[in-house]
């Protein structure tokens, strides 16, 4: 195995956050909202341990937009360690989704993830709802009907309904709940 990336050679223990997926994979659950939870609360200087049961190529590429440089070990060949770190010369906060549009009128935020190749049309839903308020609707504008995305919107007790305009857009409108009265 290669030695470390240099930069990766300047992370402290103390600035890994450690994540073990593996259970979580091997009893069918998707660990891909933990894992980004996890990532979305990294400190610039931190670096993301994930250990993996096989190396996990699409989230290389994920979290490769989001400015995080990667490193990988296997050692068995159901166990793999990943490291997600930043490069000195990455900026703290990466830009997401740059292919992803979205404009807001404050009651609707309407997001265009058309175009974006999976998972990134996720990553992005995902993402934009930490930010929708009670009362204000988030559009998805989709080539697809995205059946990985409704189970994460029922577990997180959001509203969603689905129409499909023409082939090849999808429209899906995301709520919460008005809260009881």
């Amino acid at each position: 195995m290669a030695d470390r990336p240099q930069a990766l050679r300047r992370i402290t223990e103390t600035n890994e956050v450690r994540l073990d997926v593996r259970e979580d994979i091997r009893r069918g659950r998707d660990p891909f909202a933990r894992i980004m939870a996890t990532v979305k609360a990294l400190a610039p200087e931190q670096a993301l341990v994930l250990r993996v049961p096989f190396e996990p190529v699409p989230l290389l590429a994920v979290l490769g937009k989001r400015g995080f440089a990667h490193w990988a070990e296997q050692s068995a060949p159901d166990d793999w360690t990943v490291w997600f770190y930043r490069e000195p010369s990455a900026p703290a906060e990466a830009v997401a989704g740059a292919r992803a549009t979205a404009s807001a009128d404050g009651d609707m935020v309407v997001l265009d993830v058309r175009g974006l190749e999976p998972p990134e049309p996720l990553v992005q839903i995902l993402d934009r709802l930490d930010s929708v308020r009670p009362g204000q609707r988030l559009v998805v504008l989709h080539e697809r009907r995205p059946m990985l995305l409704y189970p994460q919107l029922d577990e997180r007790g959001f509203l969603h309904d689905t129409e499909e305009i023409e082939p090849g857009l999808v429209r899906i409108v995301i709520h919460r709940p008005a809260p009881p009265s």
